[in-house]
């Protein structure tokens, strides 16, 4: 096949595939006589059908599929070849005007594509002088407190009390639609259950002294903060708009409320039956232990985010250090094919463009390959965080499919060779130690966050 350039720019070129007859008859004869082996016509033997008879009923759409086959392979190595760096998906200029083949006369088709380039540019930020800081939490000791008792939480068990009501509670509430300030005669009414804690304050106040068998007057539209309409609605009043009749709800109606239960979390004791529920058995057997227990997951847990950490501000700084151009307008075209982006999402688009630009850089410059064996991995250690406990029979049934799945196995290689560029990167540049709290820490990956989106 010939592939003839034409710059159009310093960023973008004309690409002319010229599908020569060479190319692609070898597979279309093939396609043939696999088609004549497998017929079984009125008046031949089961392959011997004579061939001009599979030209007739087979060779045109044969020679359209071989001819298109050559040239989707074709593009698929301009794509992830070197010859010439190219960014995106060529996009074909021949829409209106593409070639007819006559599978009767065998010829050379011609088809053009604009296409985007990457930029030359030296790479900054990625060698032994650059200086980078990761930054470690402390753990504190509130930090291990807050712990514990999250794991008397998860391990605690919900009792009924009779009041007053205090933050953490569960509120049960039996209400009966008012009117003229007394209780409507066929009115709505329903039992729901609500946590204390996302009450509206000004109904907070008025549970704080309440007990068991009080009533209060509420608006159940102004109950719950975050509930919409269609939510009130299904859950506190308990209409189903898909087979309740319709009816009018208005949303300043008043509702008499009896407190008809009130639960409360009581924390689990730490004994010897708690760390073996929680820590495993008999791998803790006092509290001491179990702060220590505490204290060695947080650090693991916070290491990992640290390096996560460190990883994306080594990232933004290689965005930020790095300046070249983008062939803009040739990937406005190419991204808005299917759907239309706002400008800040556009922009968006061209810091990941830039990112992936950068990174093809760096995997080349040190050699960042990705073995069969290391998909693979990755594809078992996502099952197991999203459903830990599945038996290995499904694990492999899953896995199986993954790896048939071509967007997924890609994702793997994206993540893989990105995990083993940072190692590659952080063994080179210099990283400083850092000692910050906890909310310091956060503060910091929300700001990140922040600048990403």
């Amino acid at each position: 096949m010939k592939v003839e350039r034409k710059d159009l720019d310093a960023l973008t070129a004309e690409l002319t595939l010229v599908v020569e007859k060479t190319d692609y008859l070898p597979e279309y004869e093939k396609q043939l006589k696999e088609y004549q082996q497998k017929a079984q016509l009125k008046g031949f033997r089961k392959g011997k059908t004579p061939l001009s008879i599979i030209k007739k009923m087979y060779g045109a759409a044969t020679m359209q599929e071989s001819v298109s086959k050559i040239l989707g392979e074709k593009i698929n190595d301009l794509i992830s070849g070197d010859e010439f760096n190219i960014i995106g998906e060529p996009l074909f200029l021949d829409e209106g005007n593409v070639p007819e083949i006559d599978h009767t006369m065998p010829d050379d088709y011609s088809y053009r594509f604009e296409v985007g380039l990457e930029p030359e540019f030296e790479l900054k930020g990625a060698g032994e002088e650059d200086s980078y800081v990761k930054r470690f939490v402390e753990i504190s000791d509130e930090m291990i407190d807050e712990e514990m008792k999250v794991a008397q939480e998860r391990l605690g068990q919900q009792k009924e009390v009779d009041g007053p009501i205090e933050a953490g509670d569960i509120v049960y509430l039996k209400i009966h639609e008012k009117e003229n300030g007394e209780i409507k005669e066929g009115g709505l009414s329903s039992e729901f259950s609500v946590s204390w804690d996302k009450i509206y304050e000004k109904y907070q106040k008025q549970l704080e002294k309440a007990k068991l068998g009080d009533h209060l007057e509420i608006n159940v539209f102004e109950l719950e903060e975050g509930l919409d309409r269609d939510n009130v609605i299904k859950y506190f009043l308990k209409i189903n708009s898909d087979t309740d009749e319709a009816r009018e709800v208005p949303e300043n109606e008043l509702y008499d409320a009896e407190i008809t239960k009130i639960t409360r979390l009581e924390l689990a004791e730490m004994d010897q039956d708690f760390f073996d529920k929680y820590f495993g058995k008999d791998q803790v057997s006092n509290i001491e232990e179990a702060r220590e227990k505490i204290r060695e997951f947080l650090s693991s847990h916070f290491d990992n985010e640290s390096t996560n950490l460190l990883n994306r501000e080594i990232m933004e700084k290689l965005v930020e250090l790095n300046v070249f151009d983008l062939p803009k307008d040739f990937l406005k075209k190419w991204i808005t094919r299917e759907q239309e982006l706002e400008d800040d999402q556009f922009e968006a688009f061209l810091q990941e463009m830039k990112w992936r630009i950068i990174k093809k850089k760096l995997v080349k410059k040190h050699d960042i390959k990705v073995e069969e064996k290391e998909i693979l991995e990755h594809f078992v250690q996502m099952i197991r965080n999203y459903s830990p406990y599945i038996d290995e029979a499904s694990l492999k049934n899953t896995v199986f499919s993954l790896m048939k799945n071509r967007e997924q196995v890609n994702n793997a290689v994206e993540a893989v060779s990105s995990t083993k560029l940072f190692d590659a990167l952080r063994e080179i540049v210099k990283i400083e130690e850092s000692t910050i709290s906890k909310d310091d820490f956060i503060e910091r990956v929300q700001e990140i966050n922040k600048r990403s989106q």
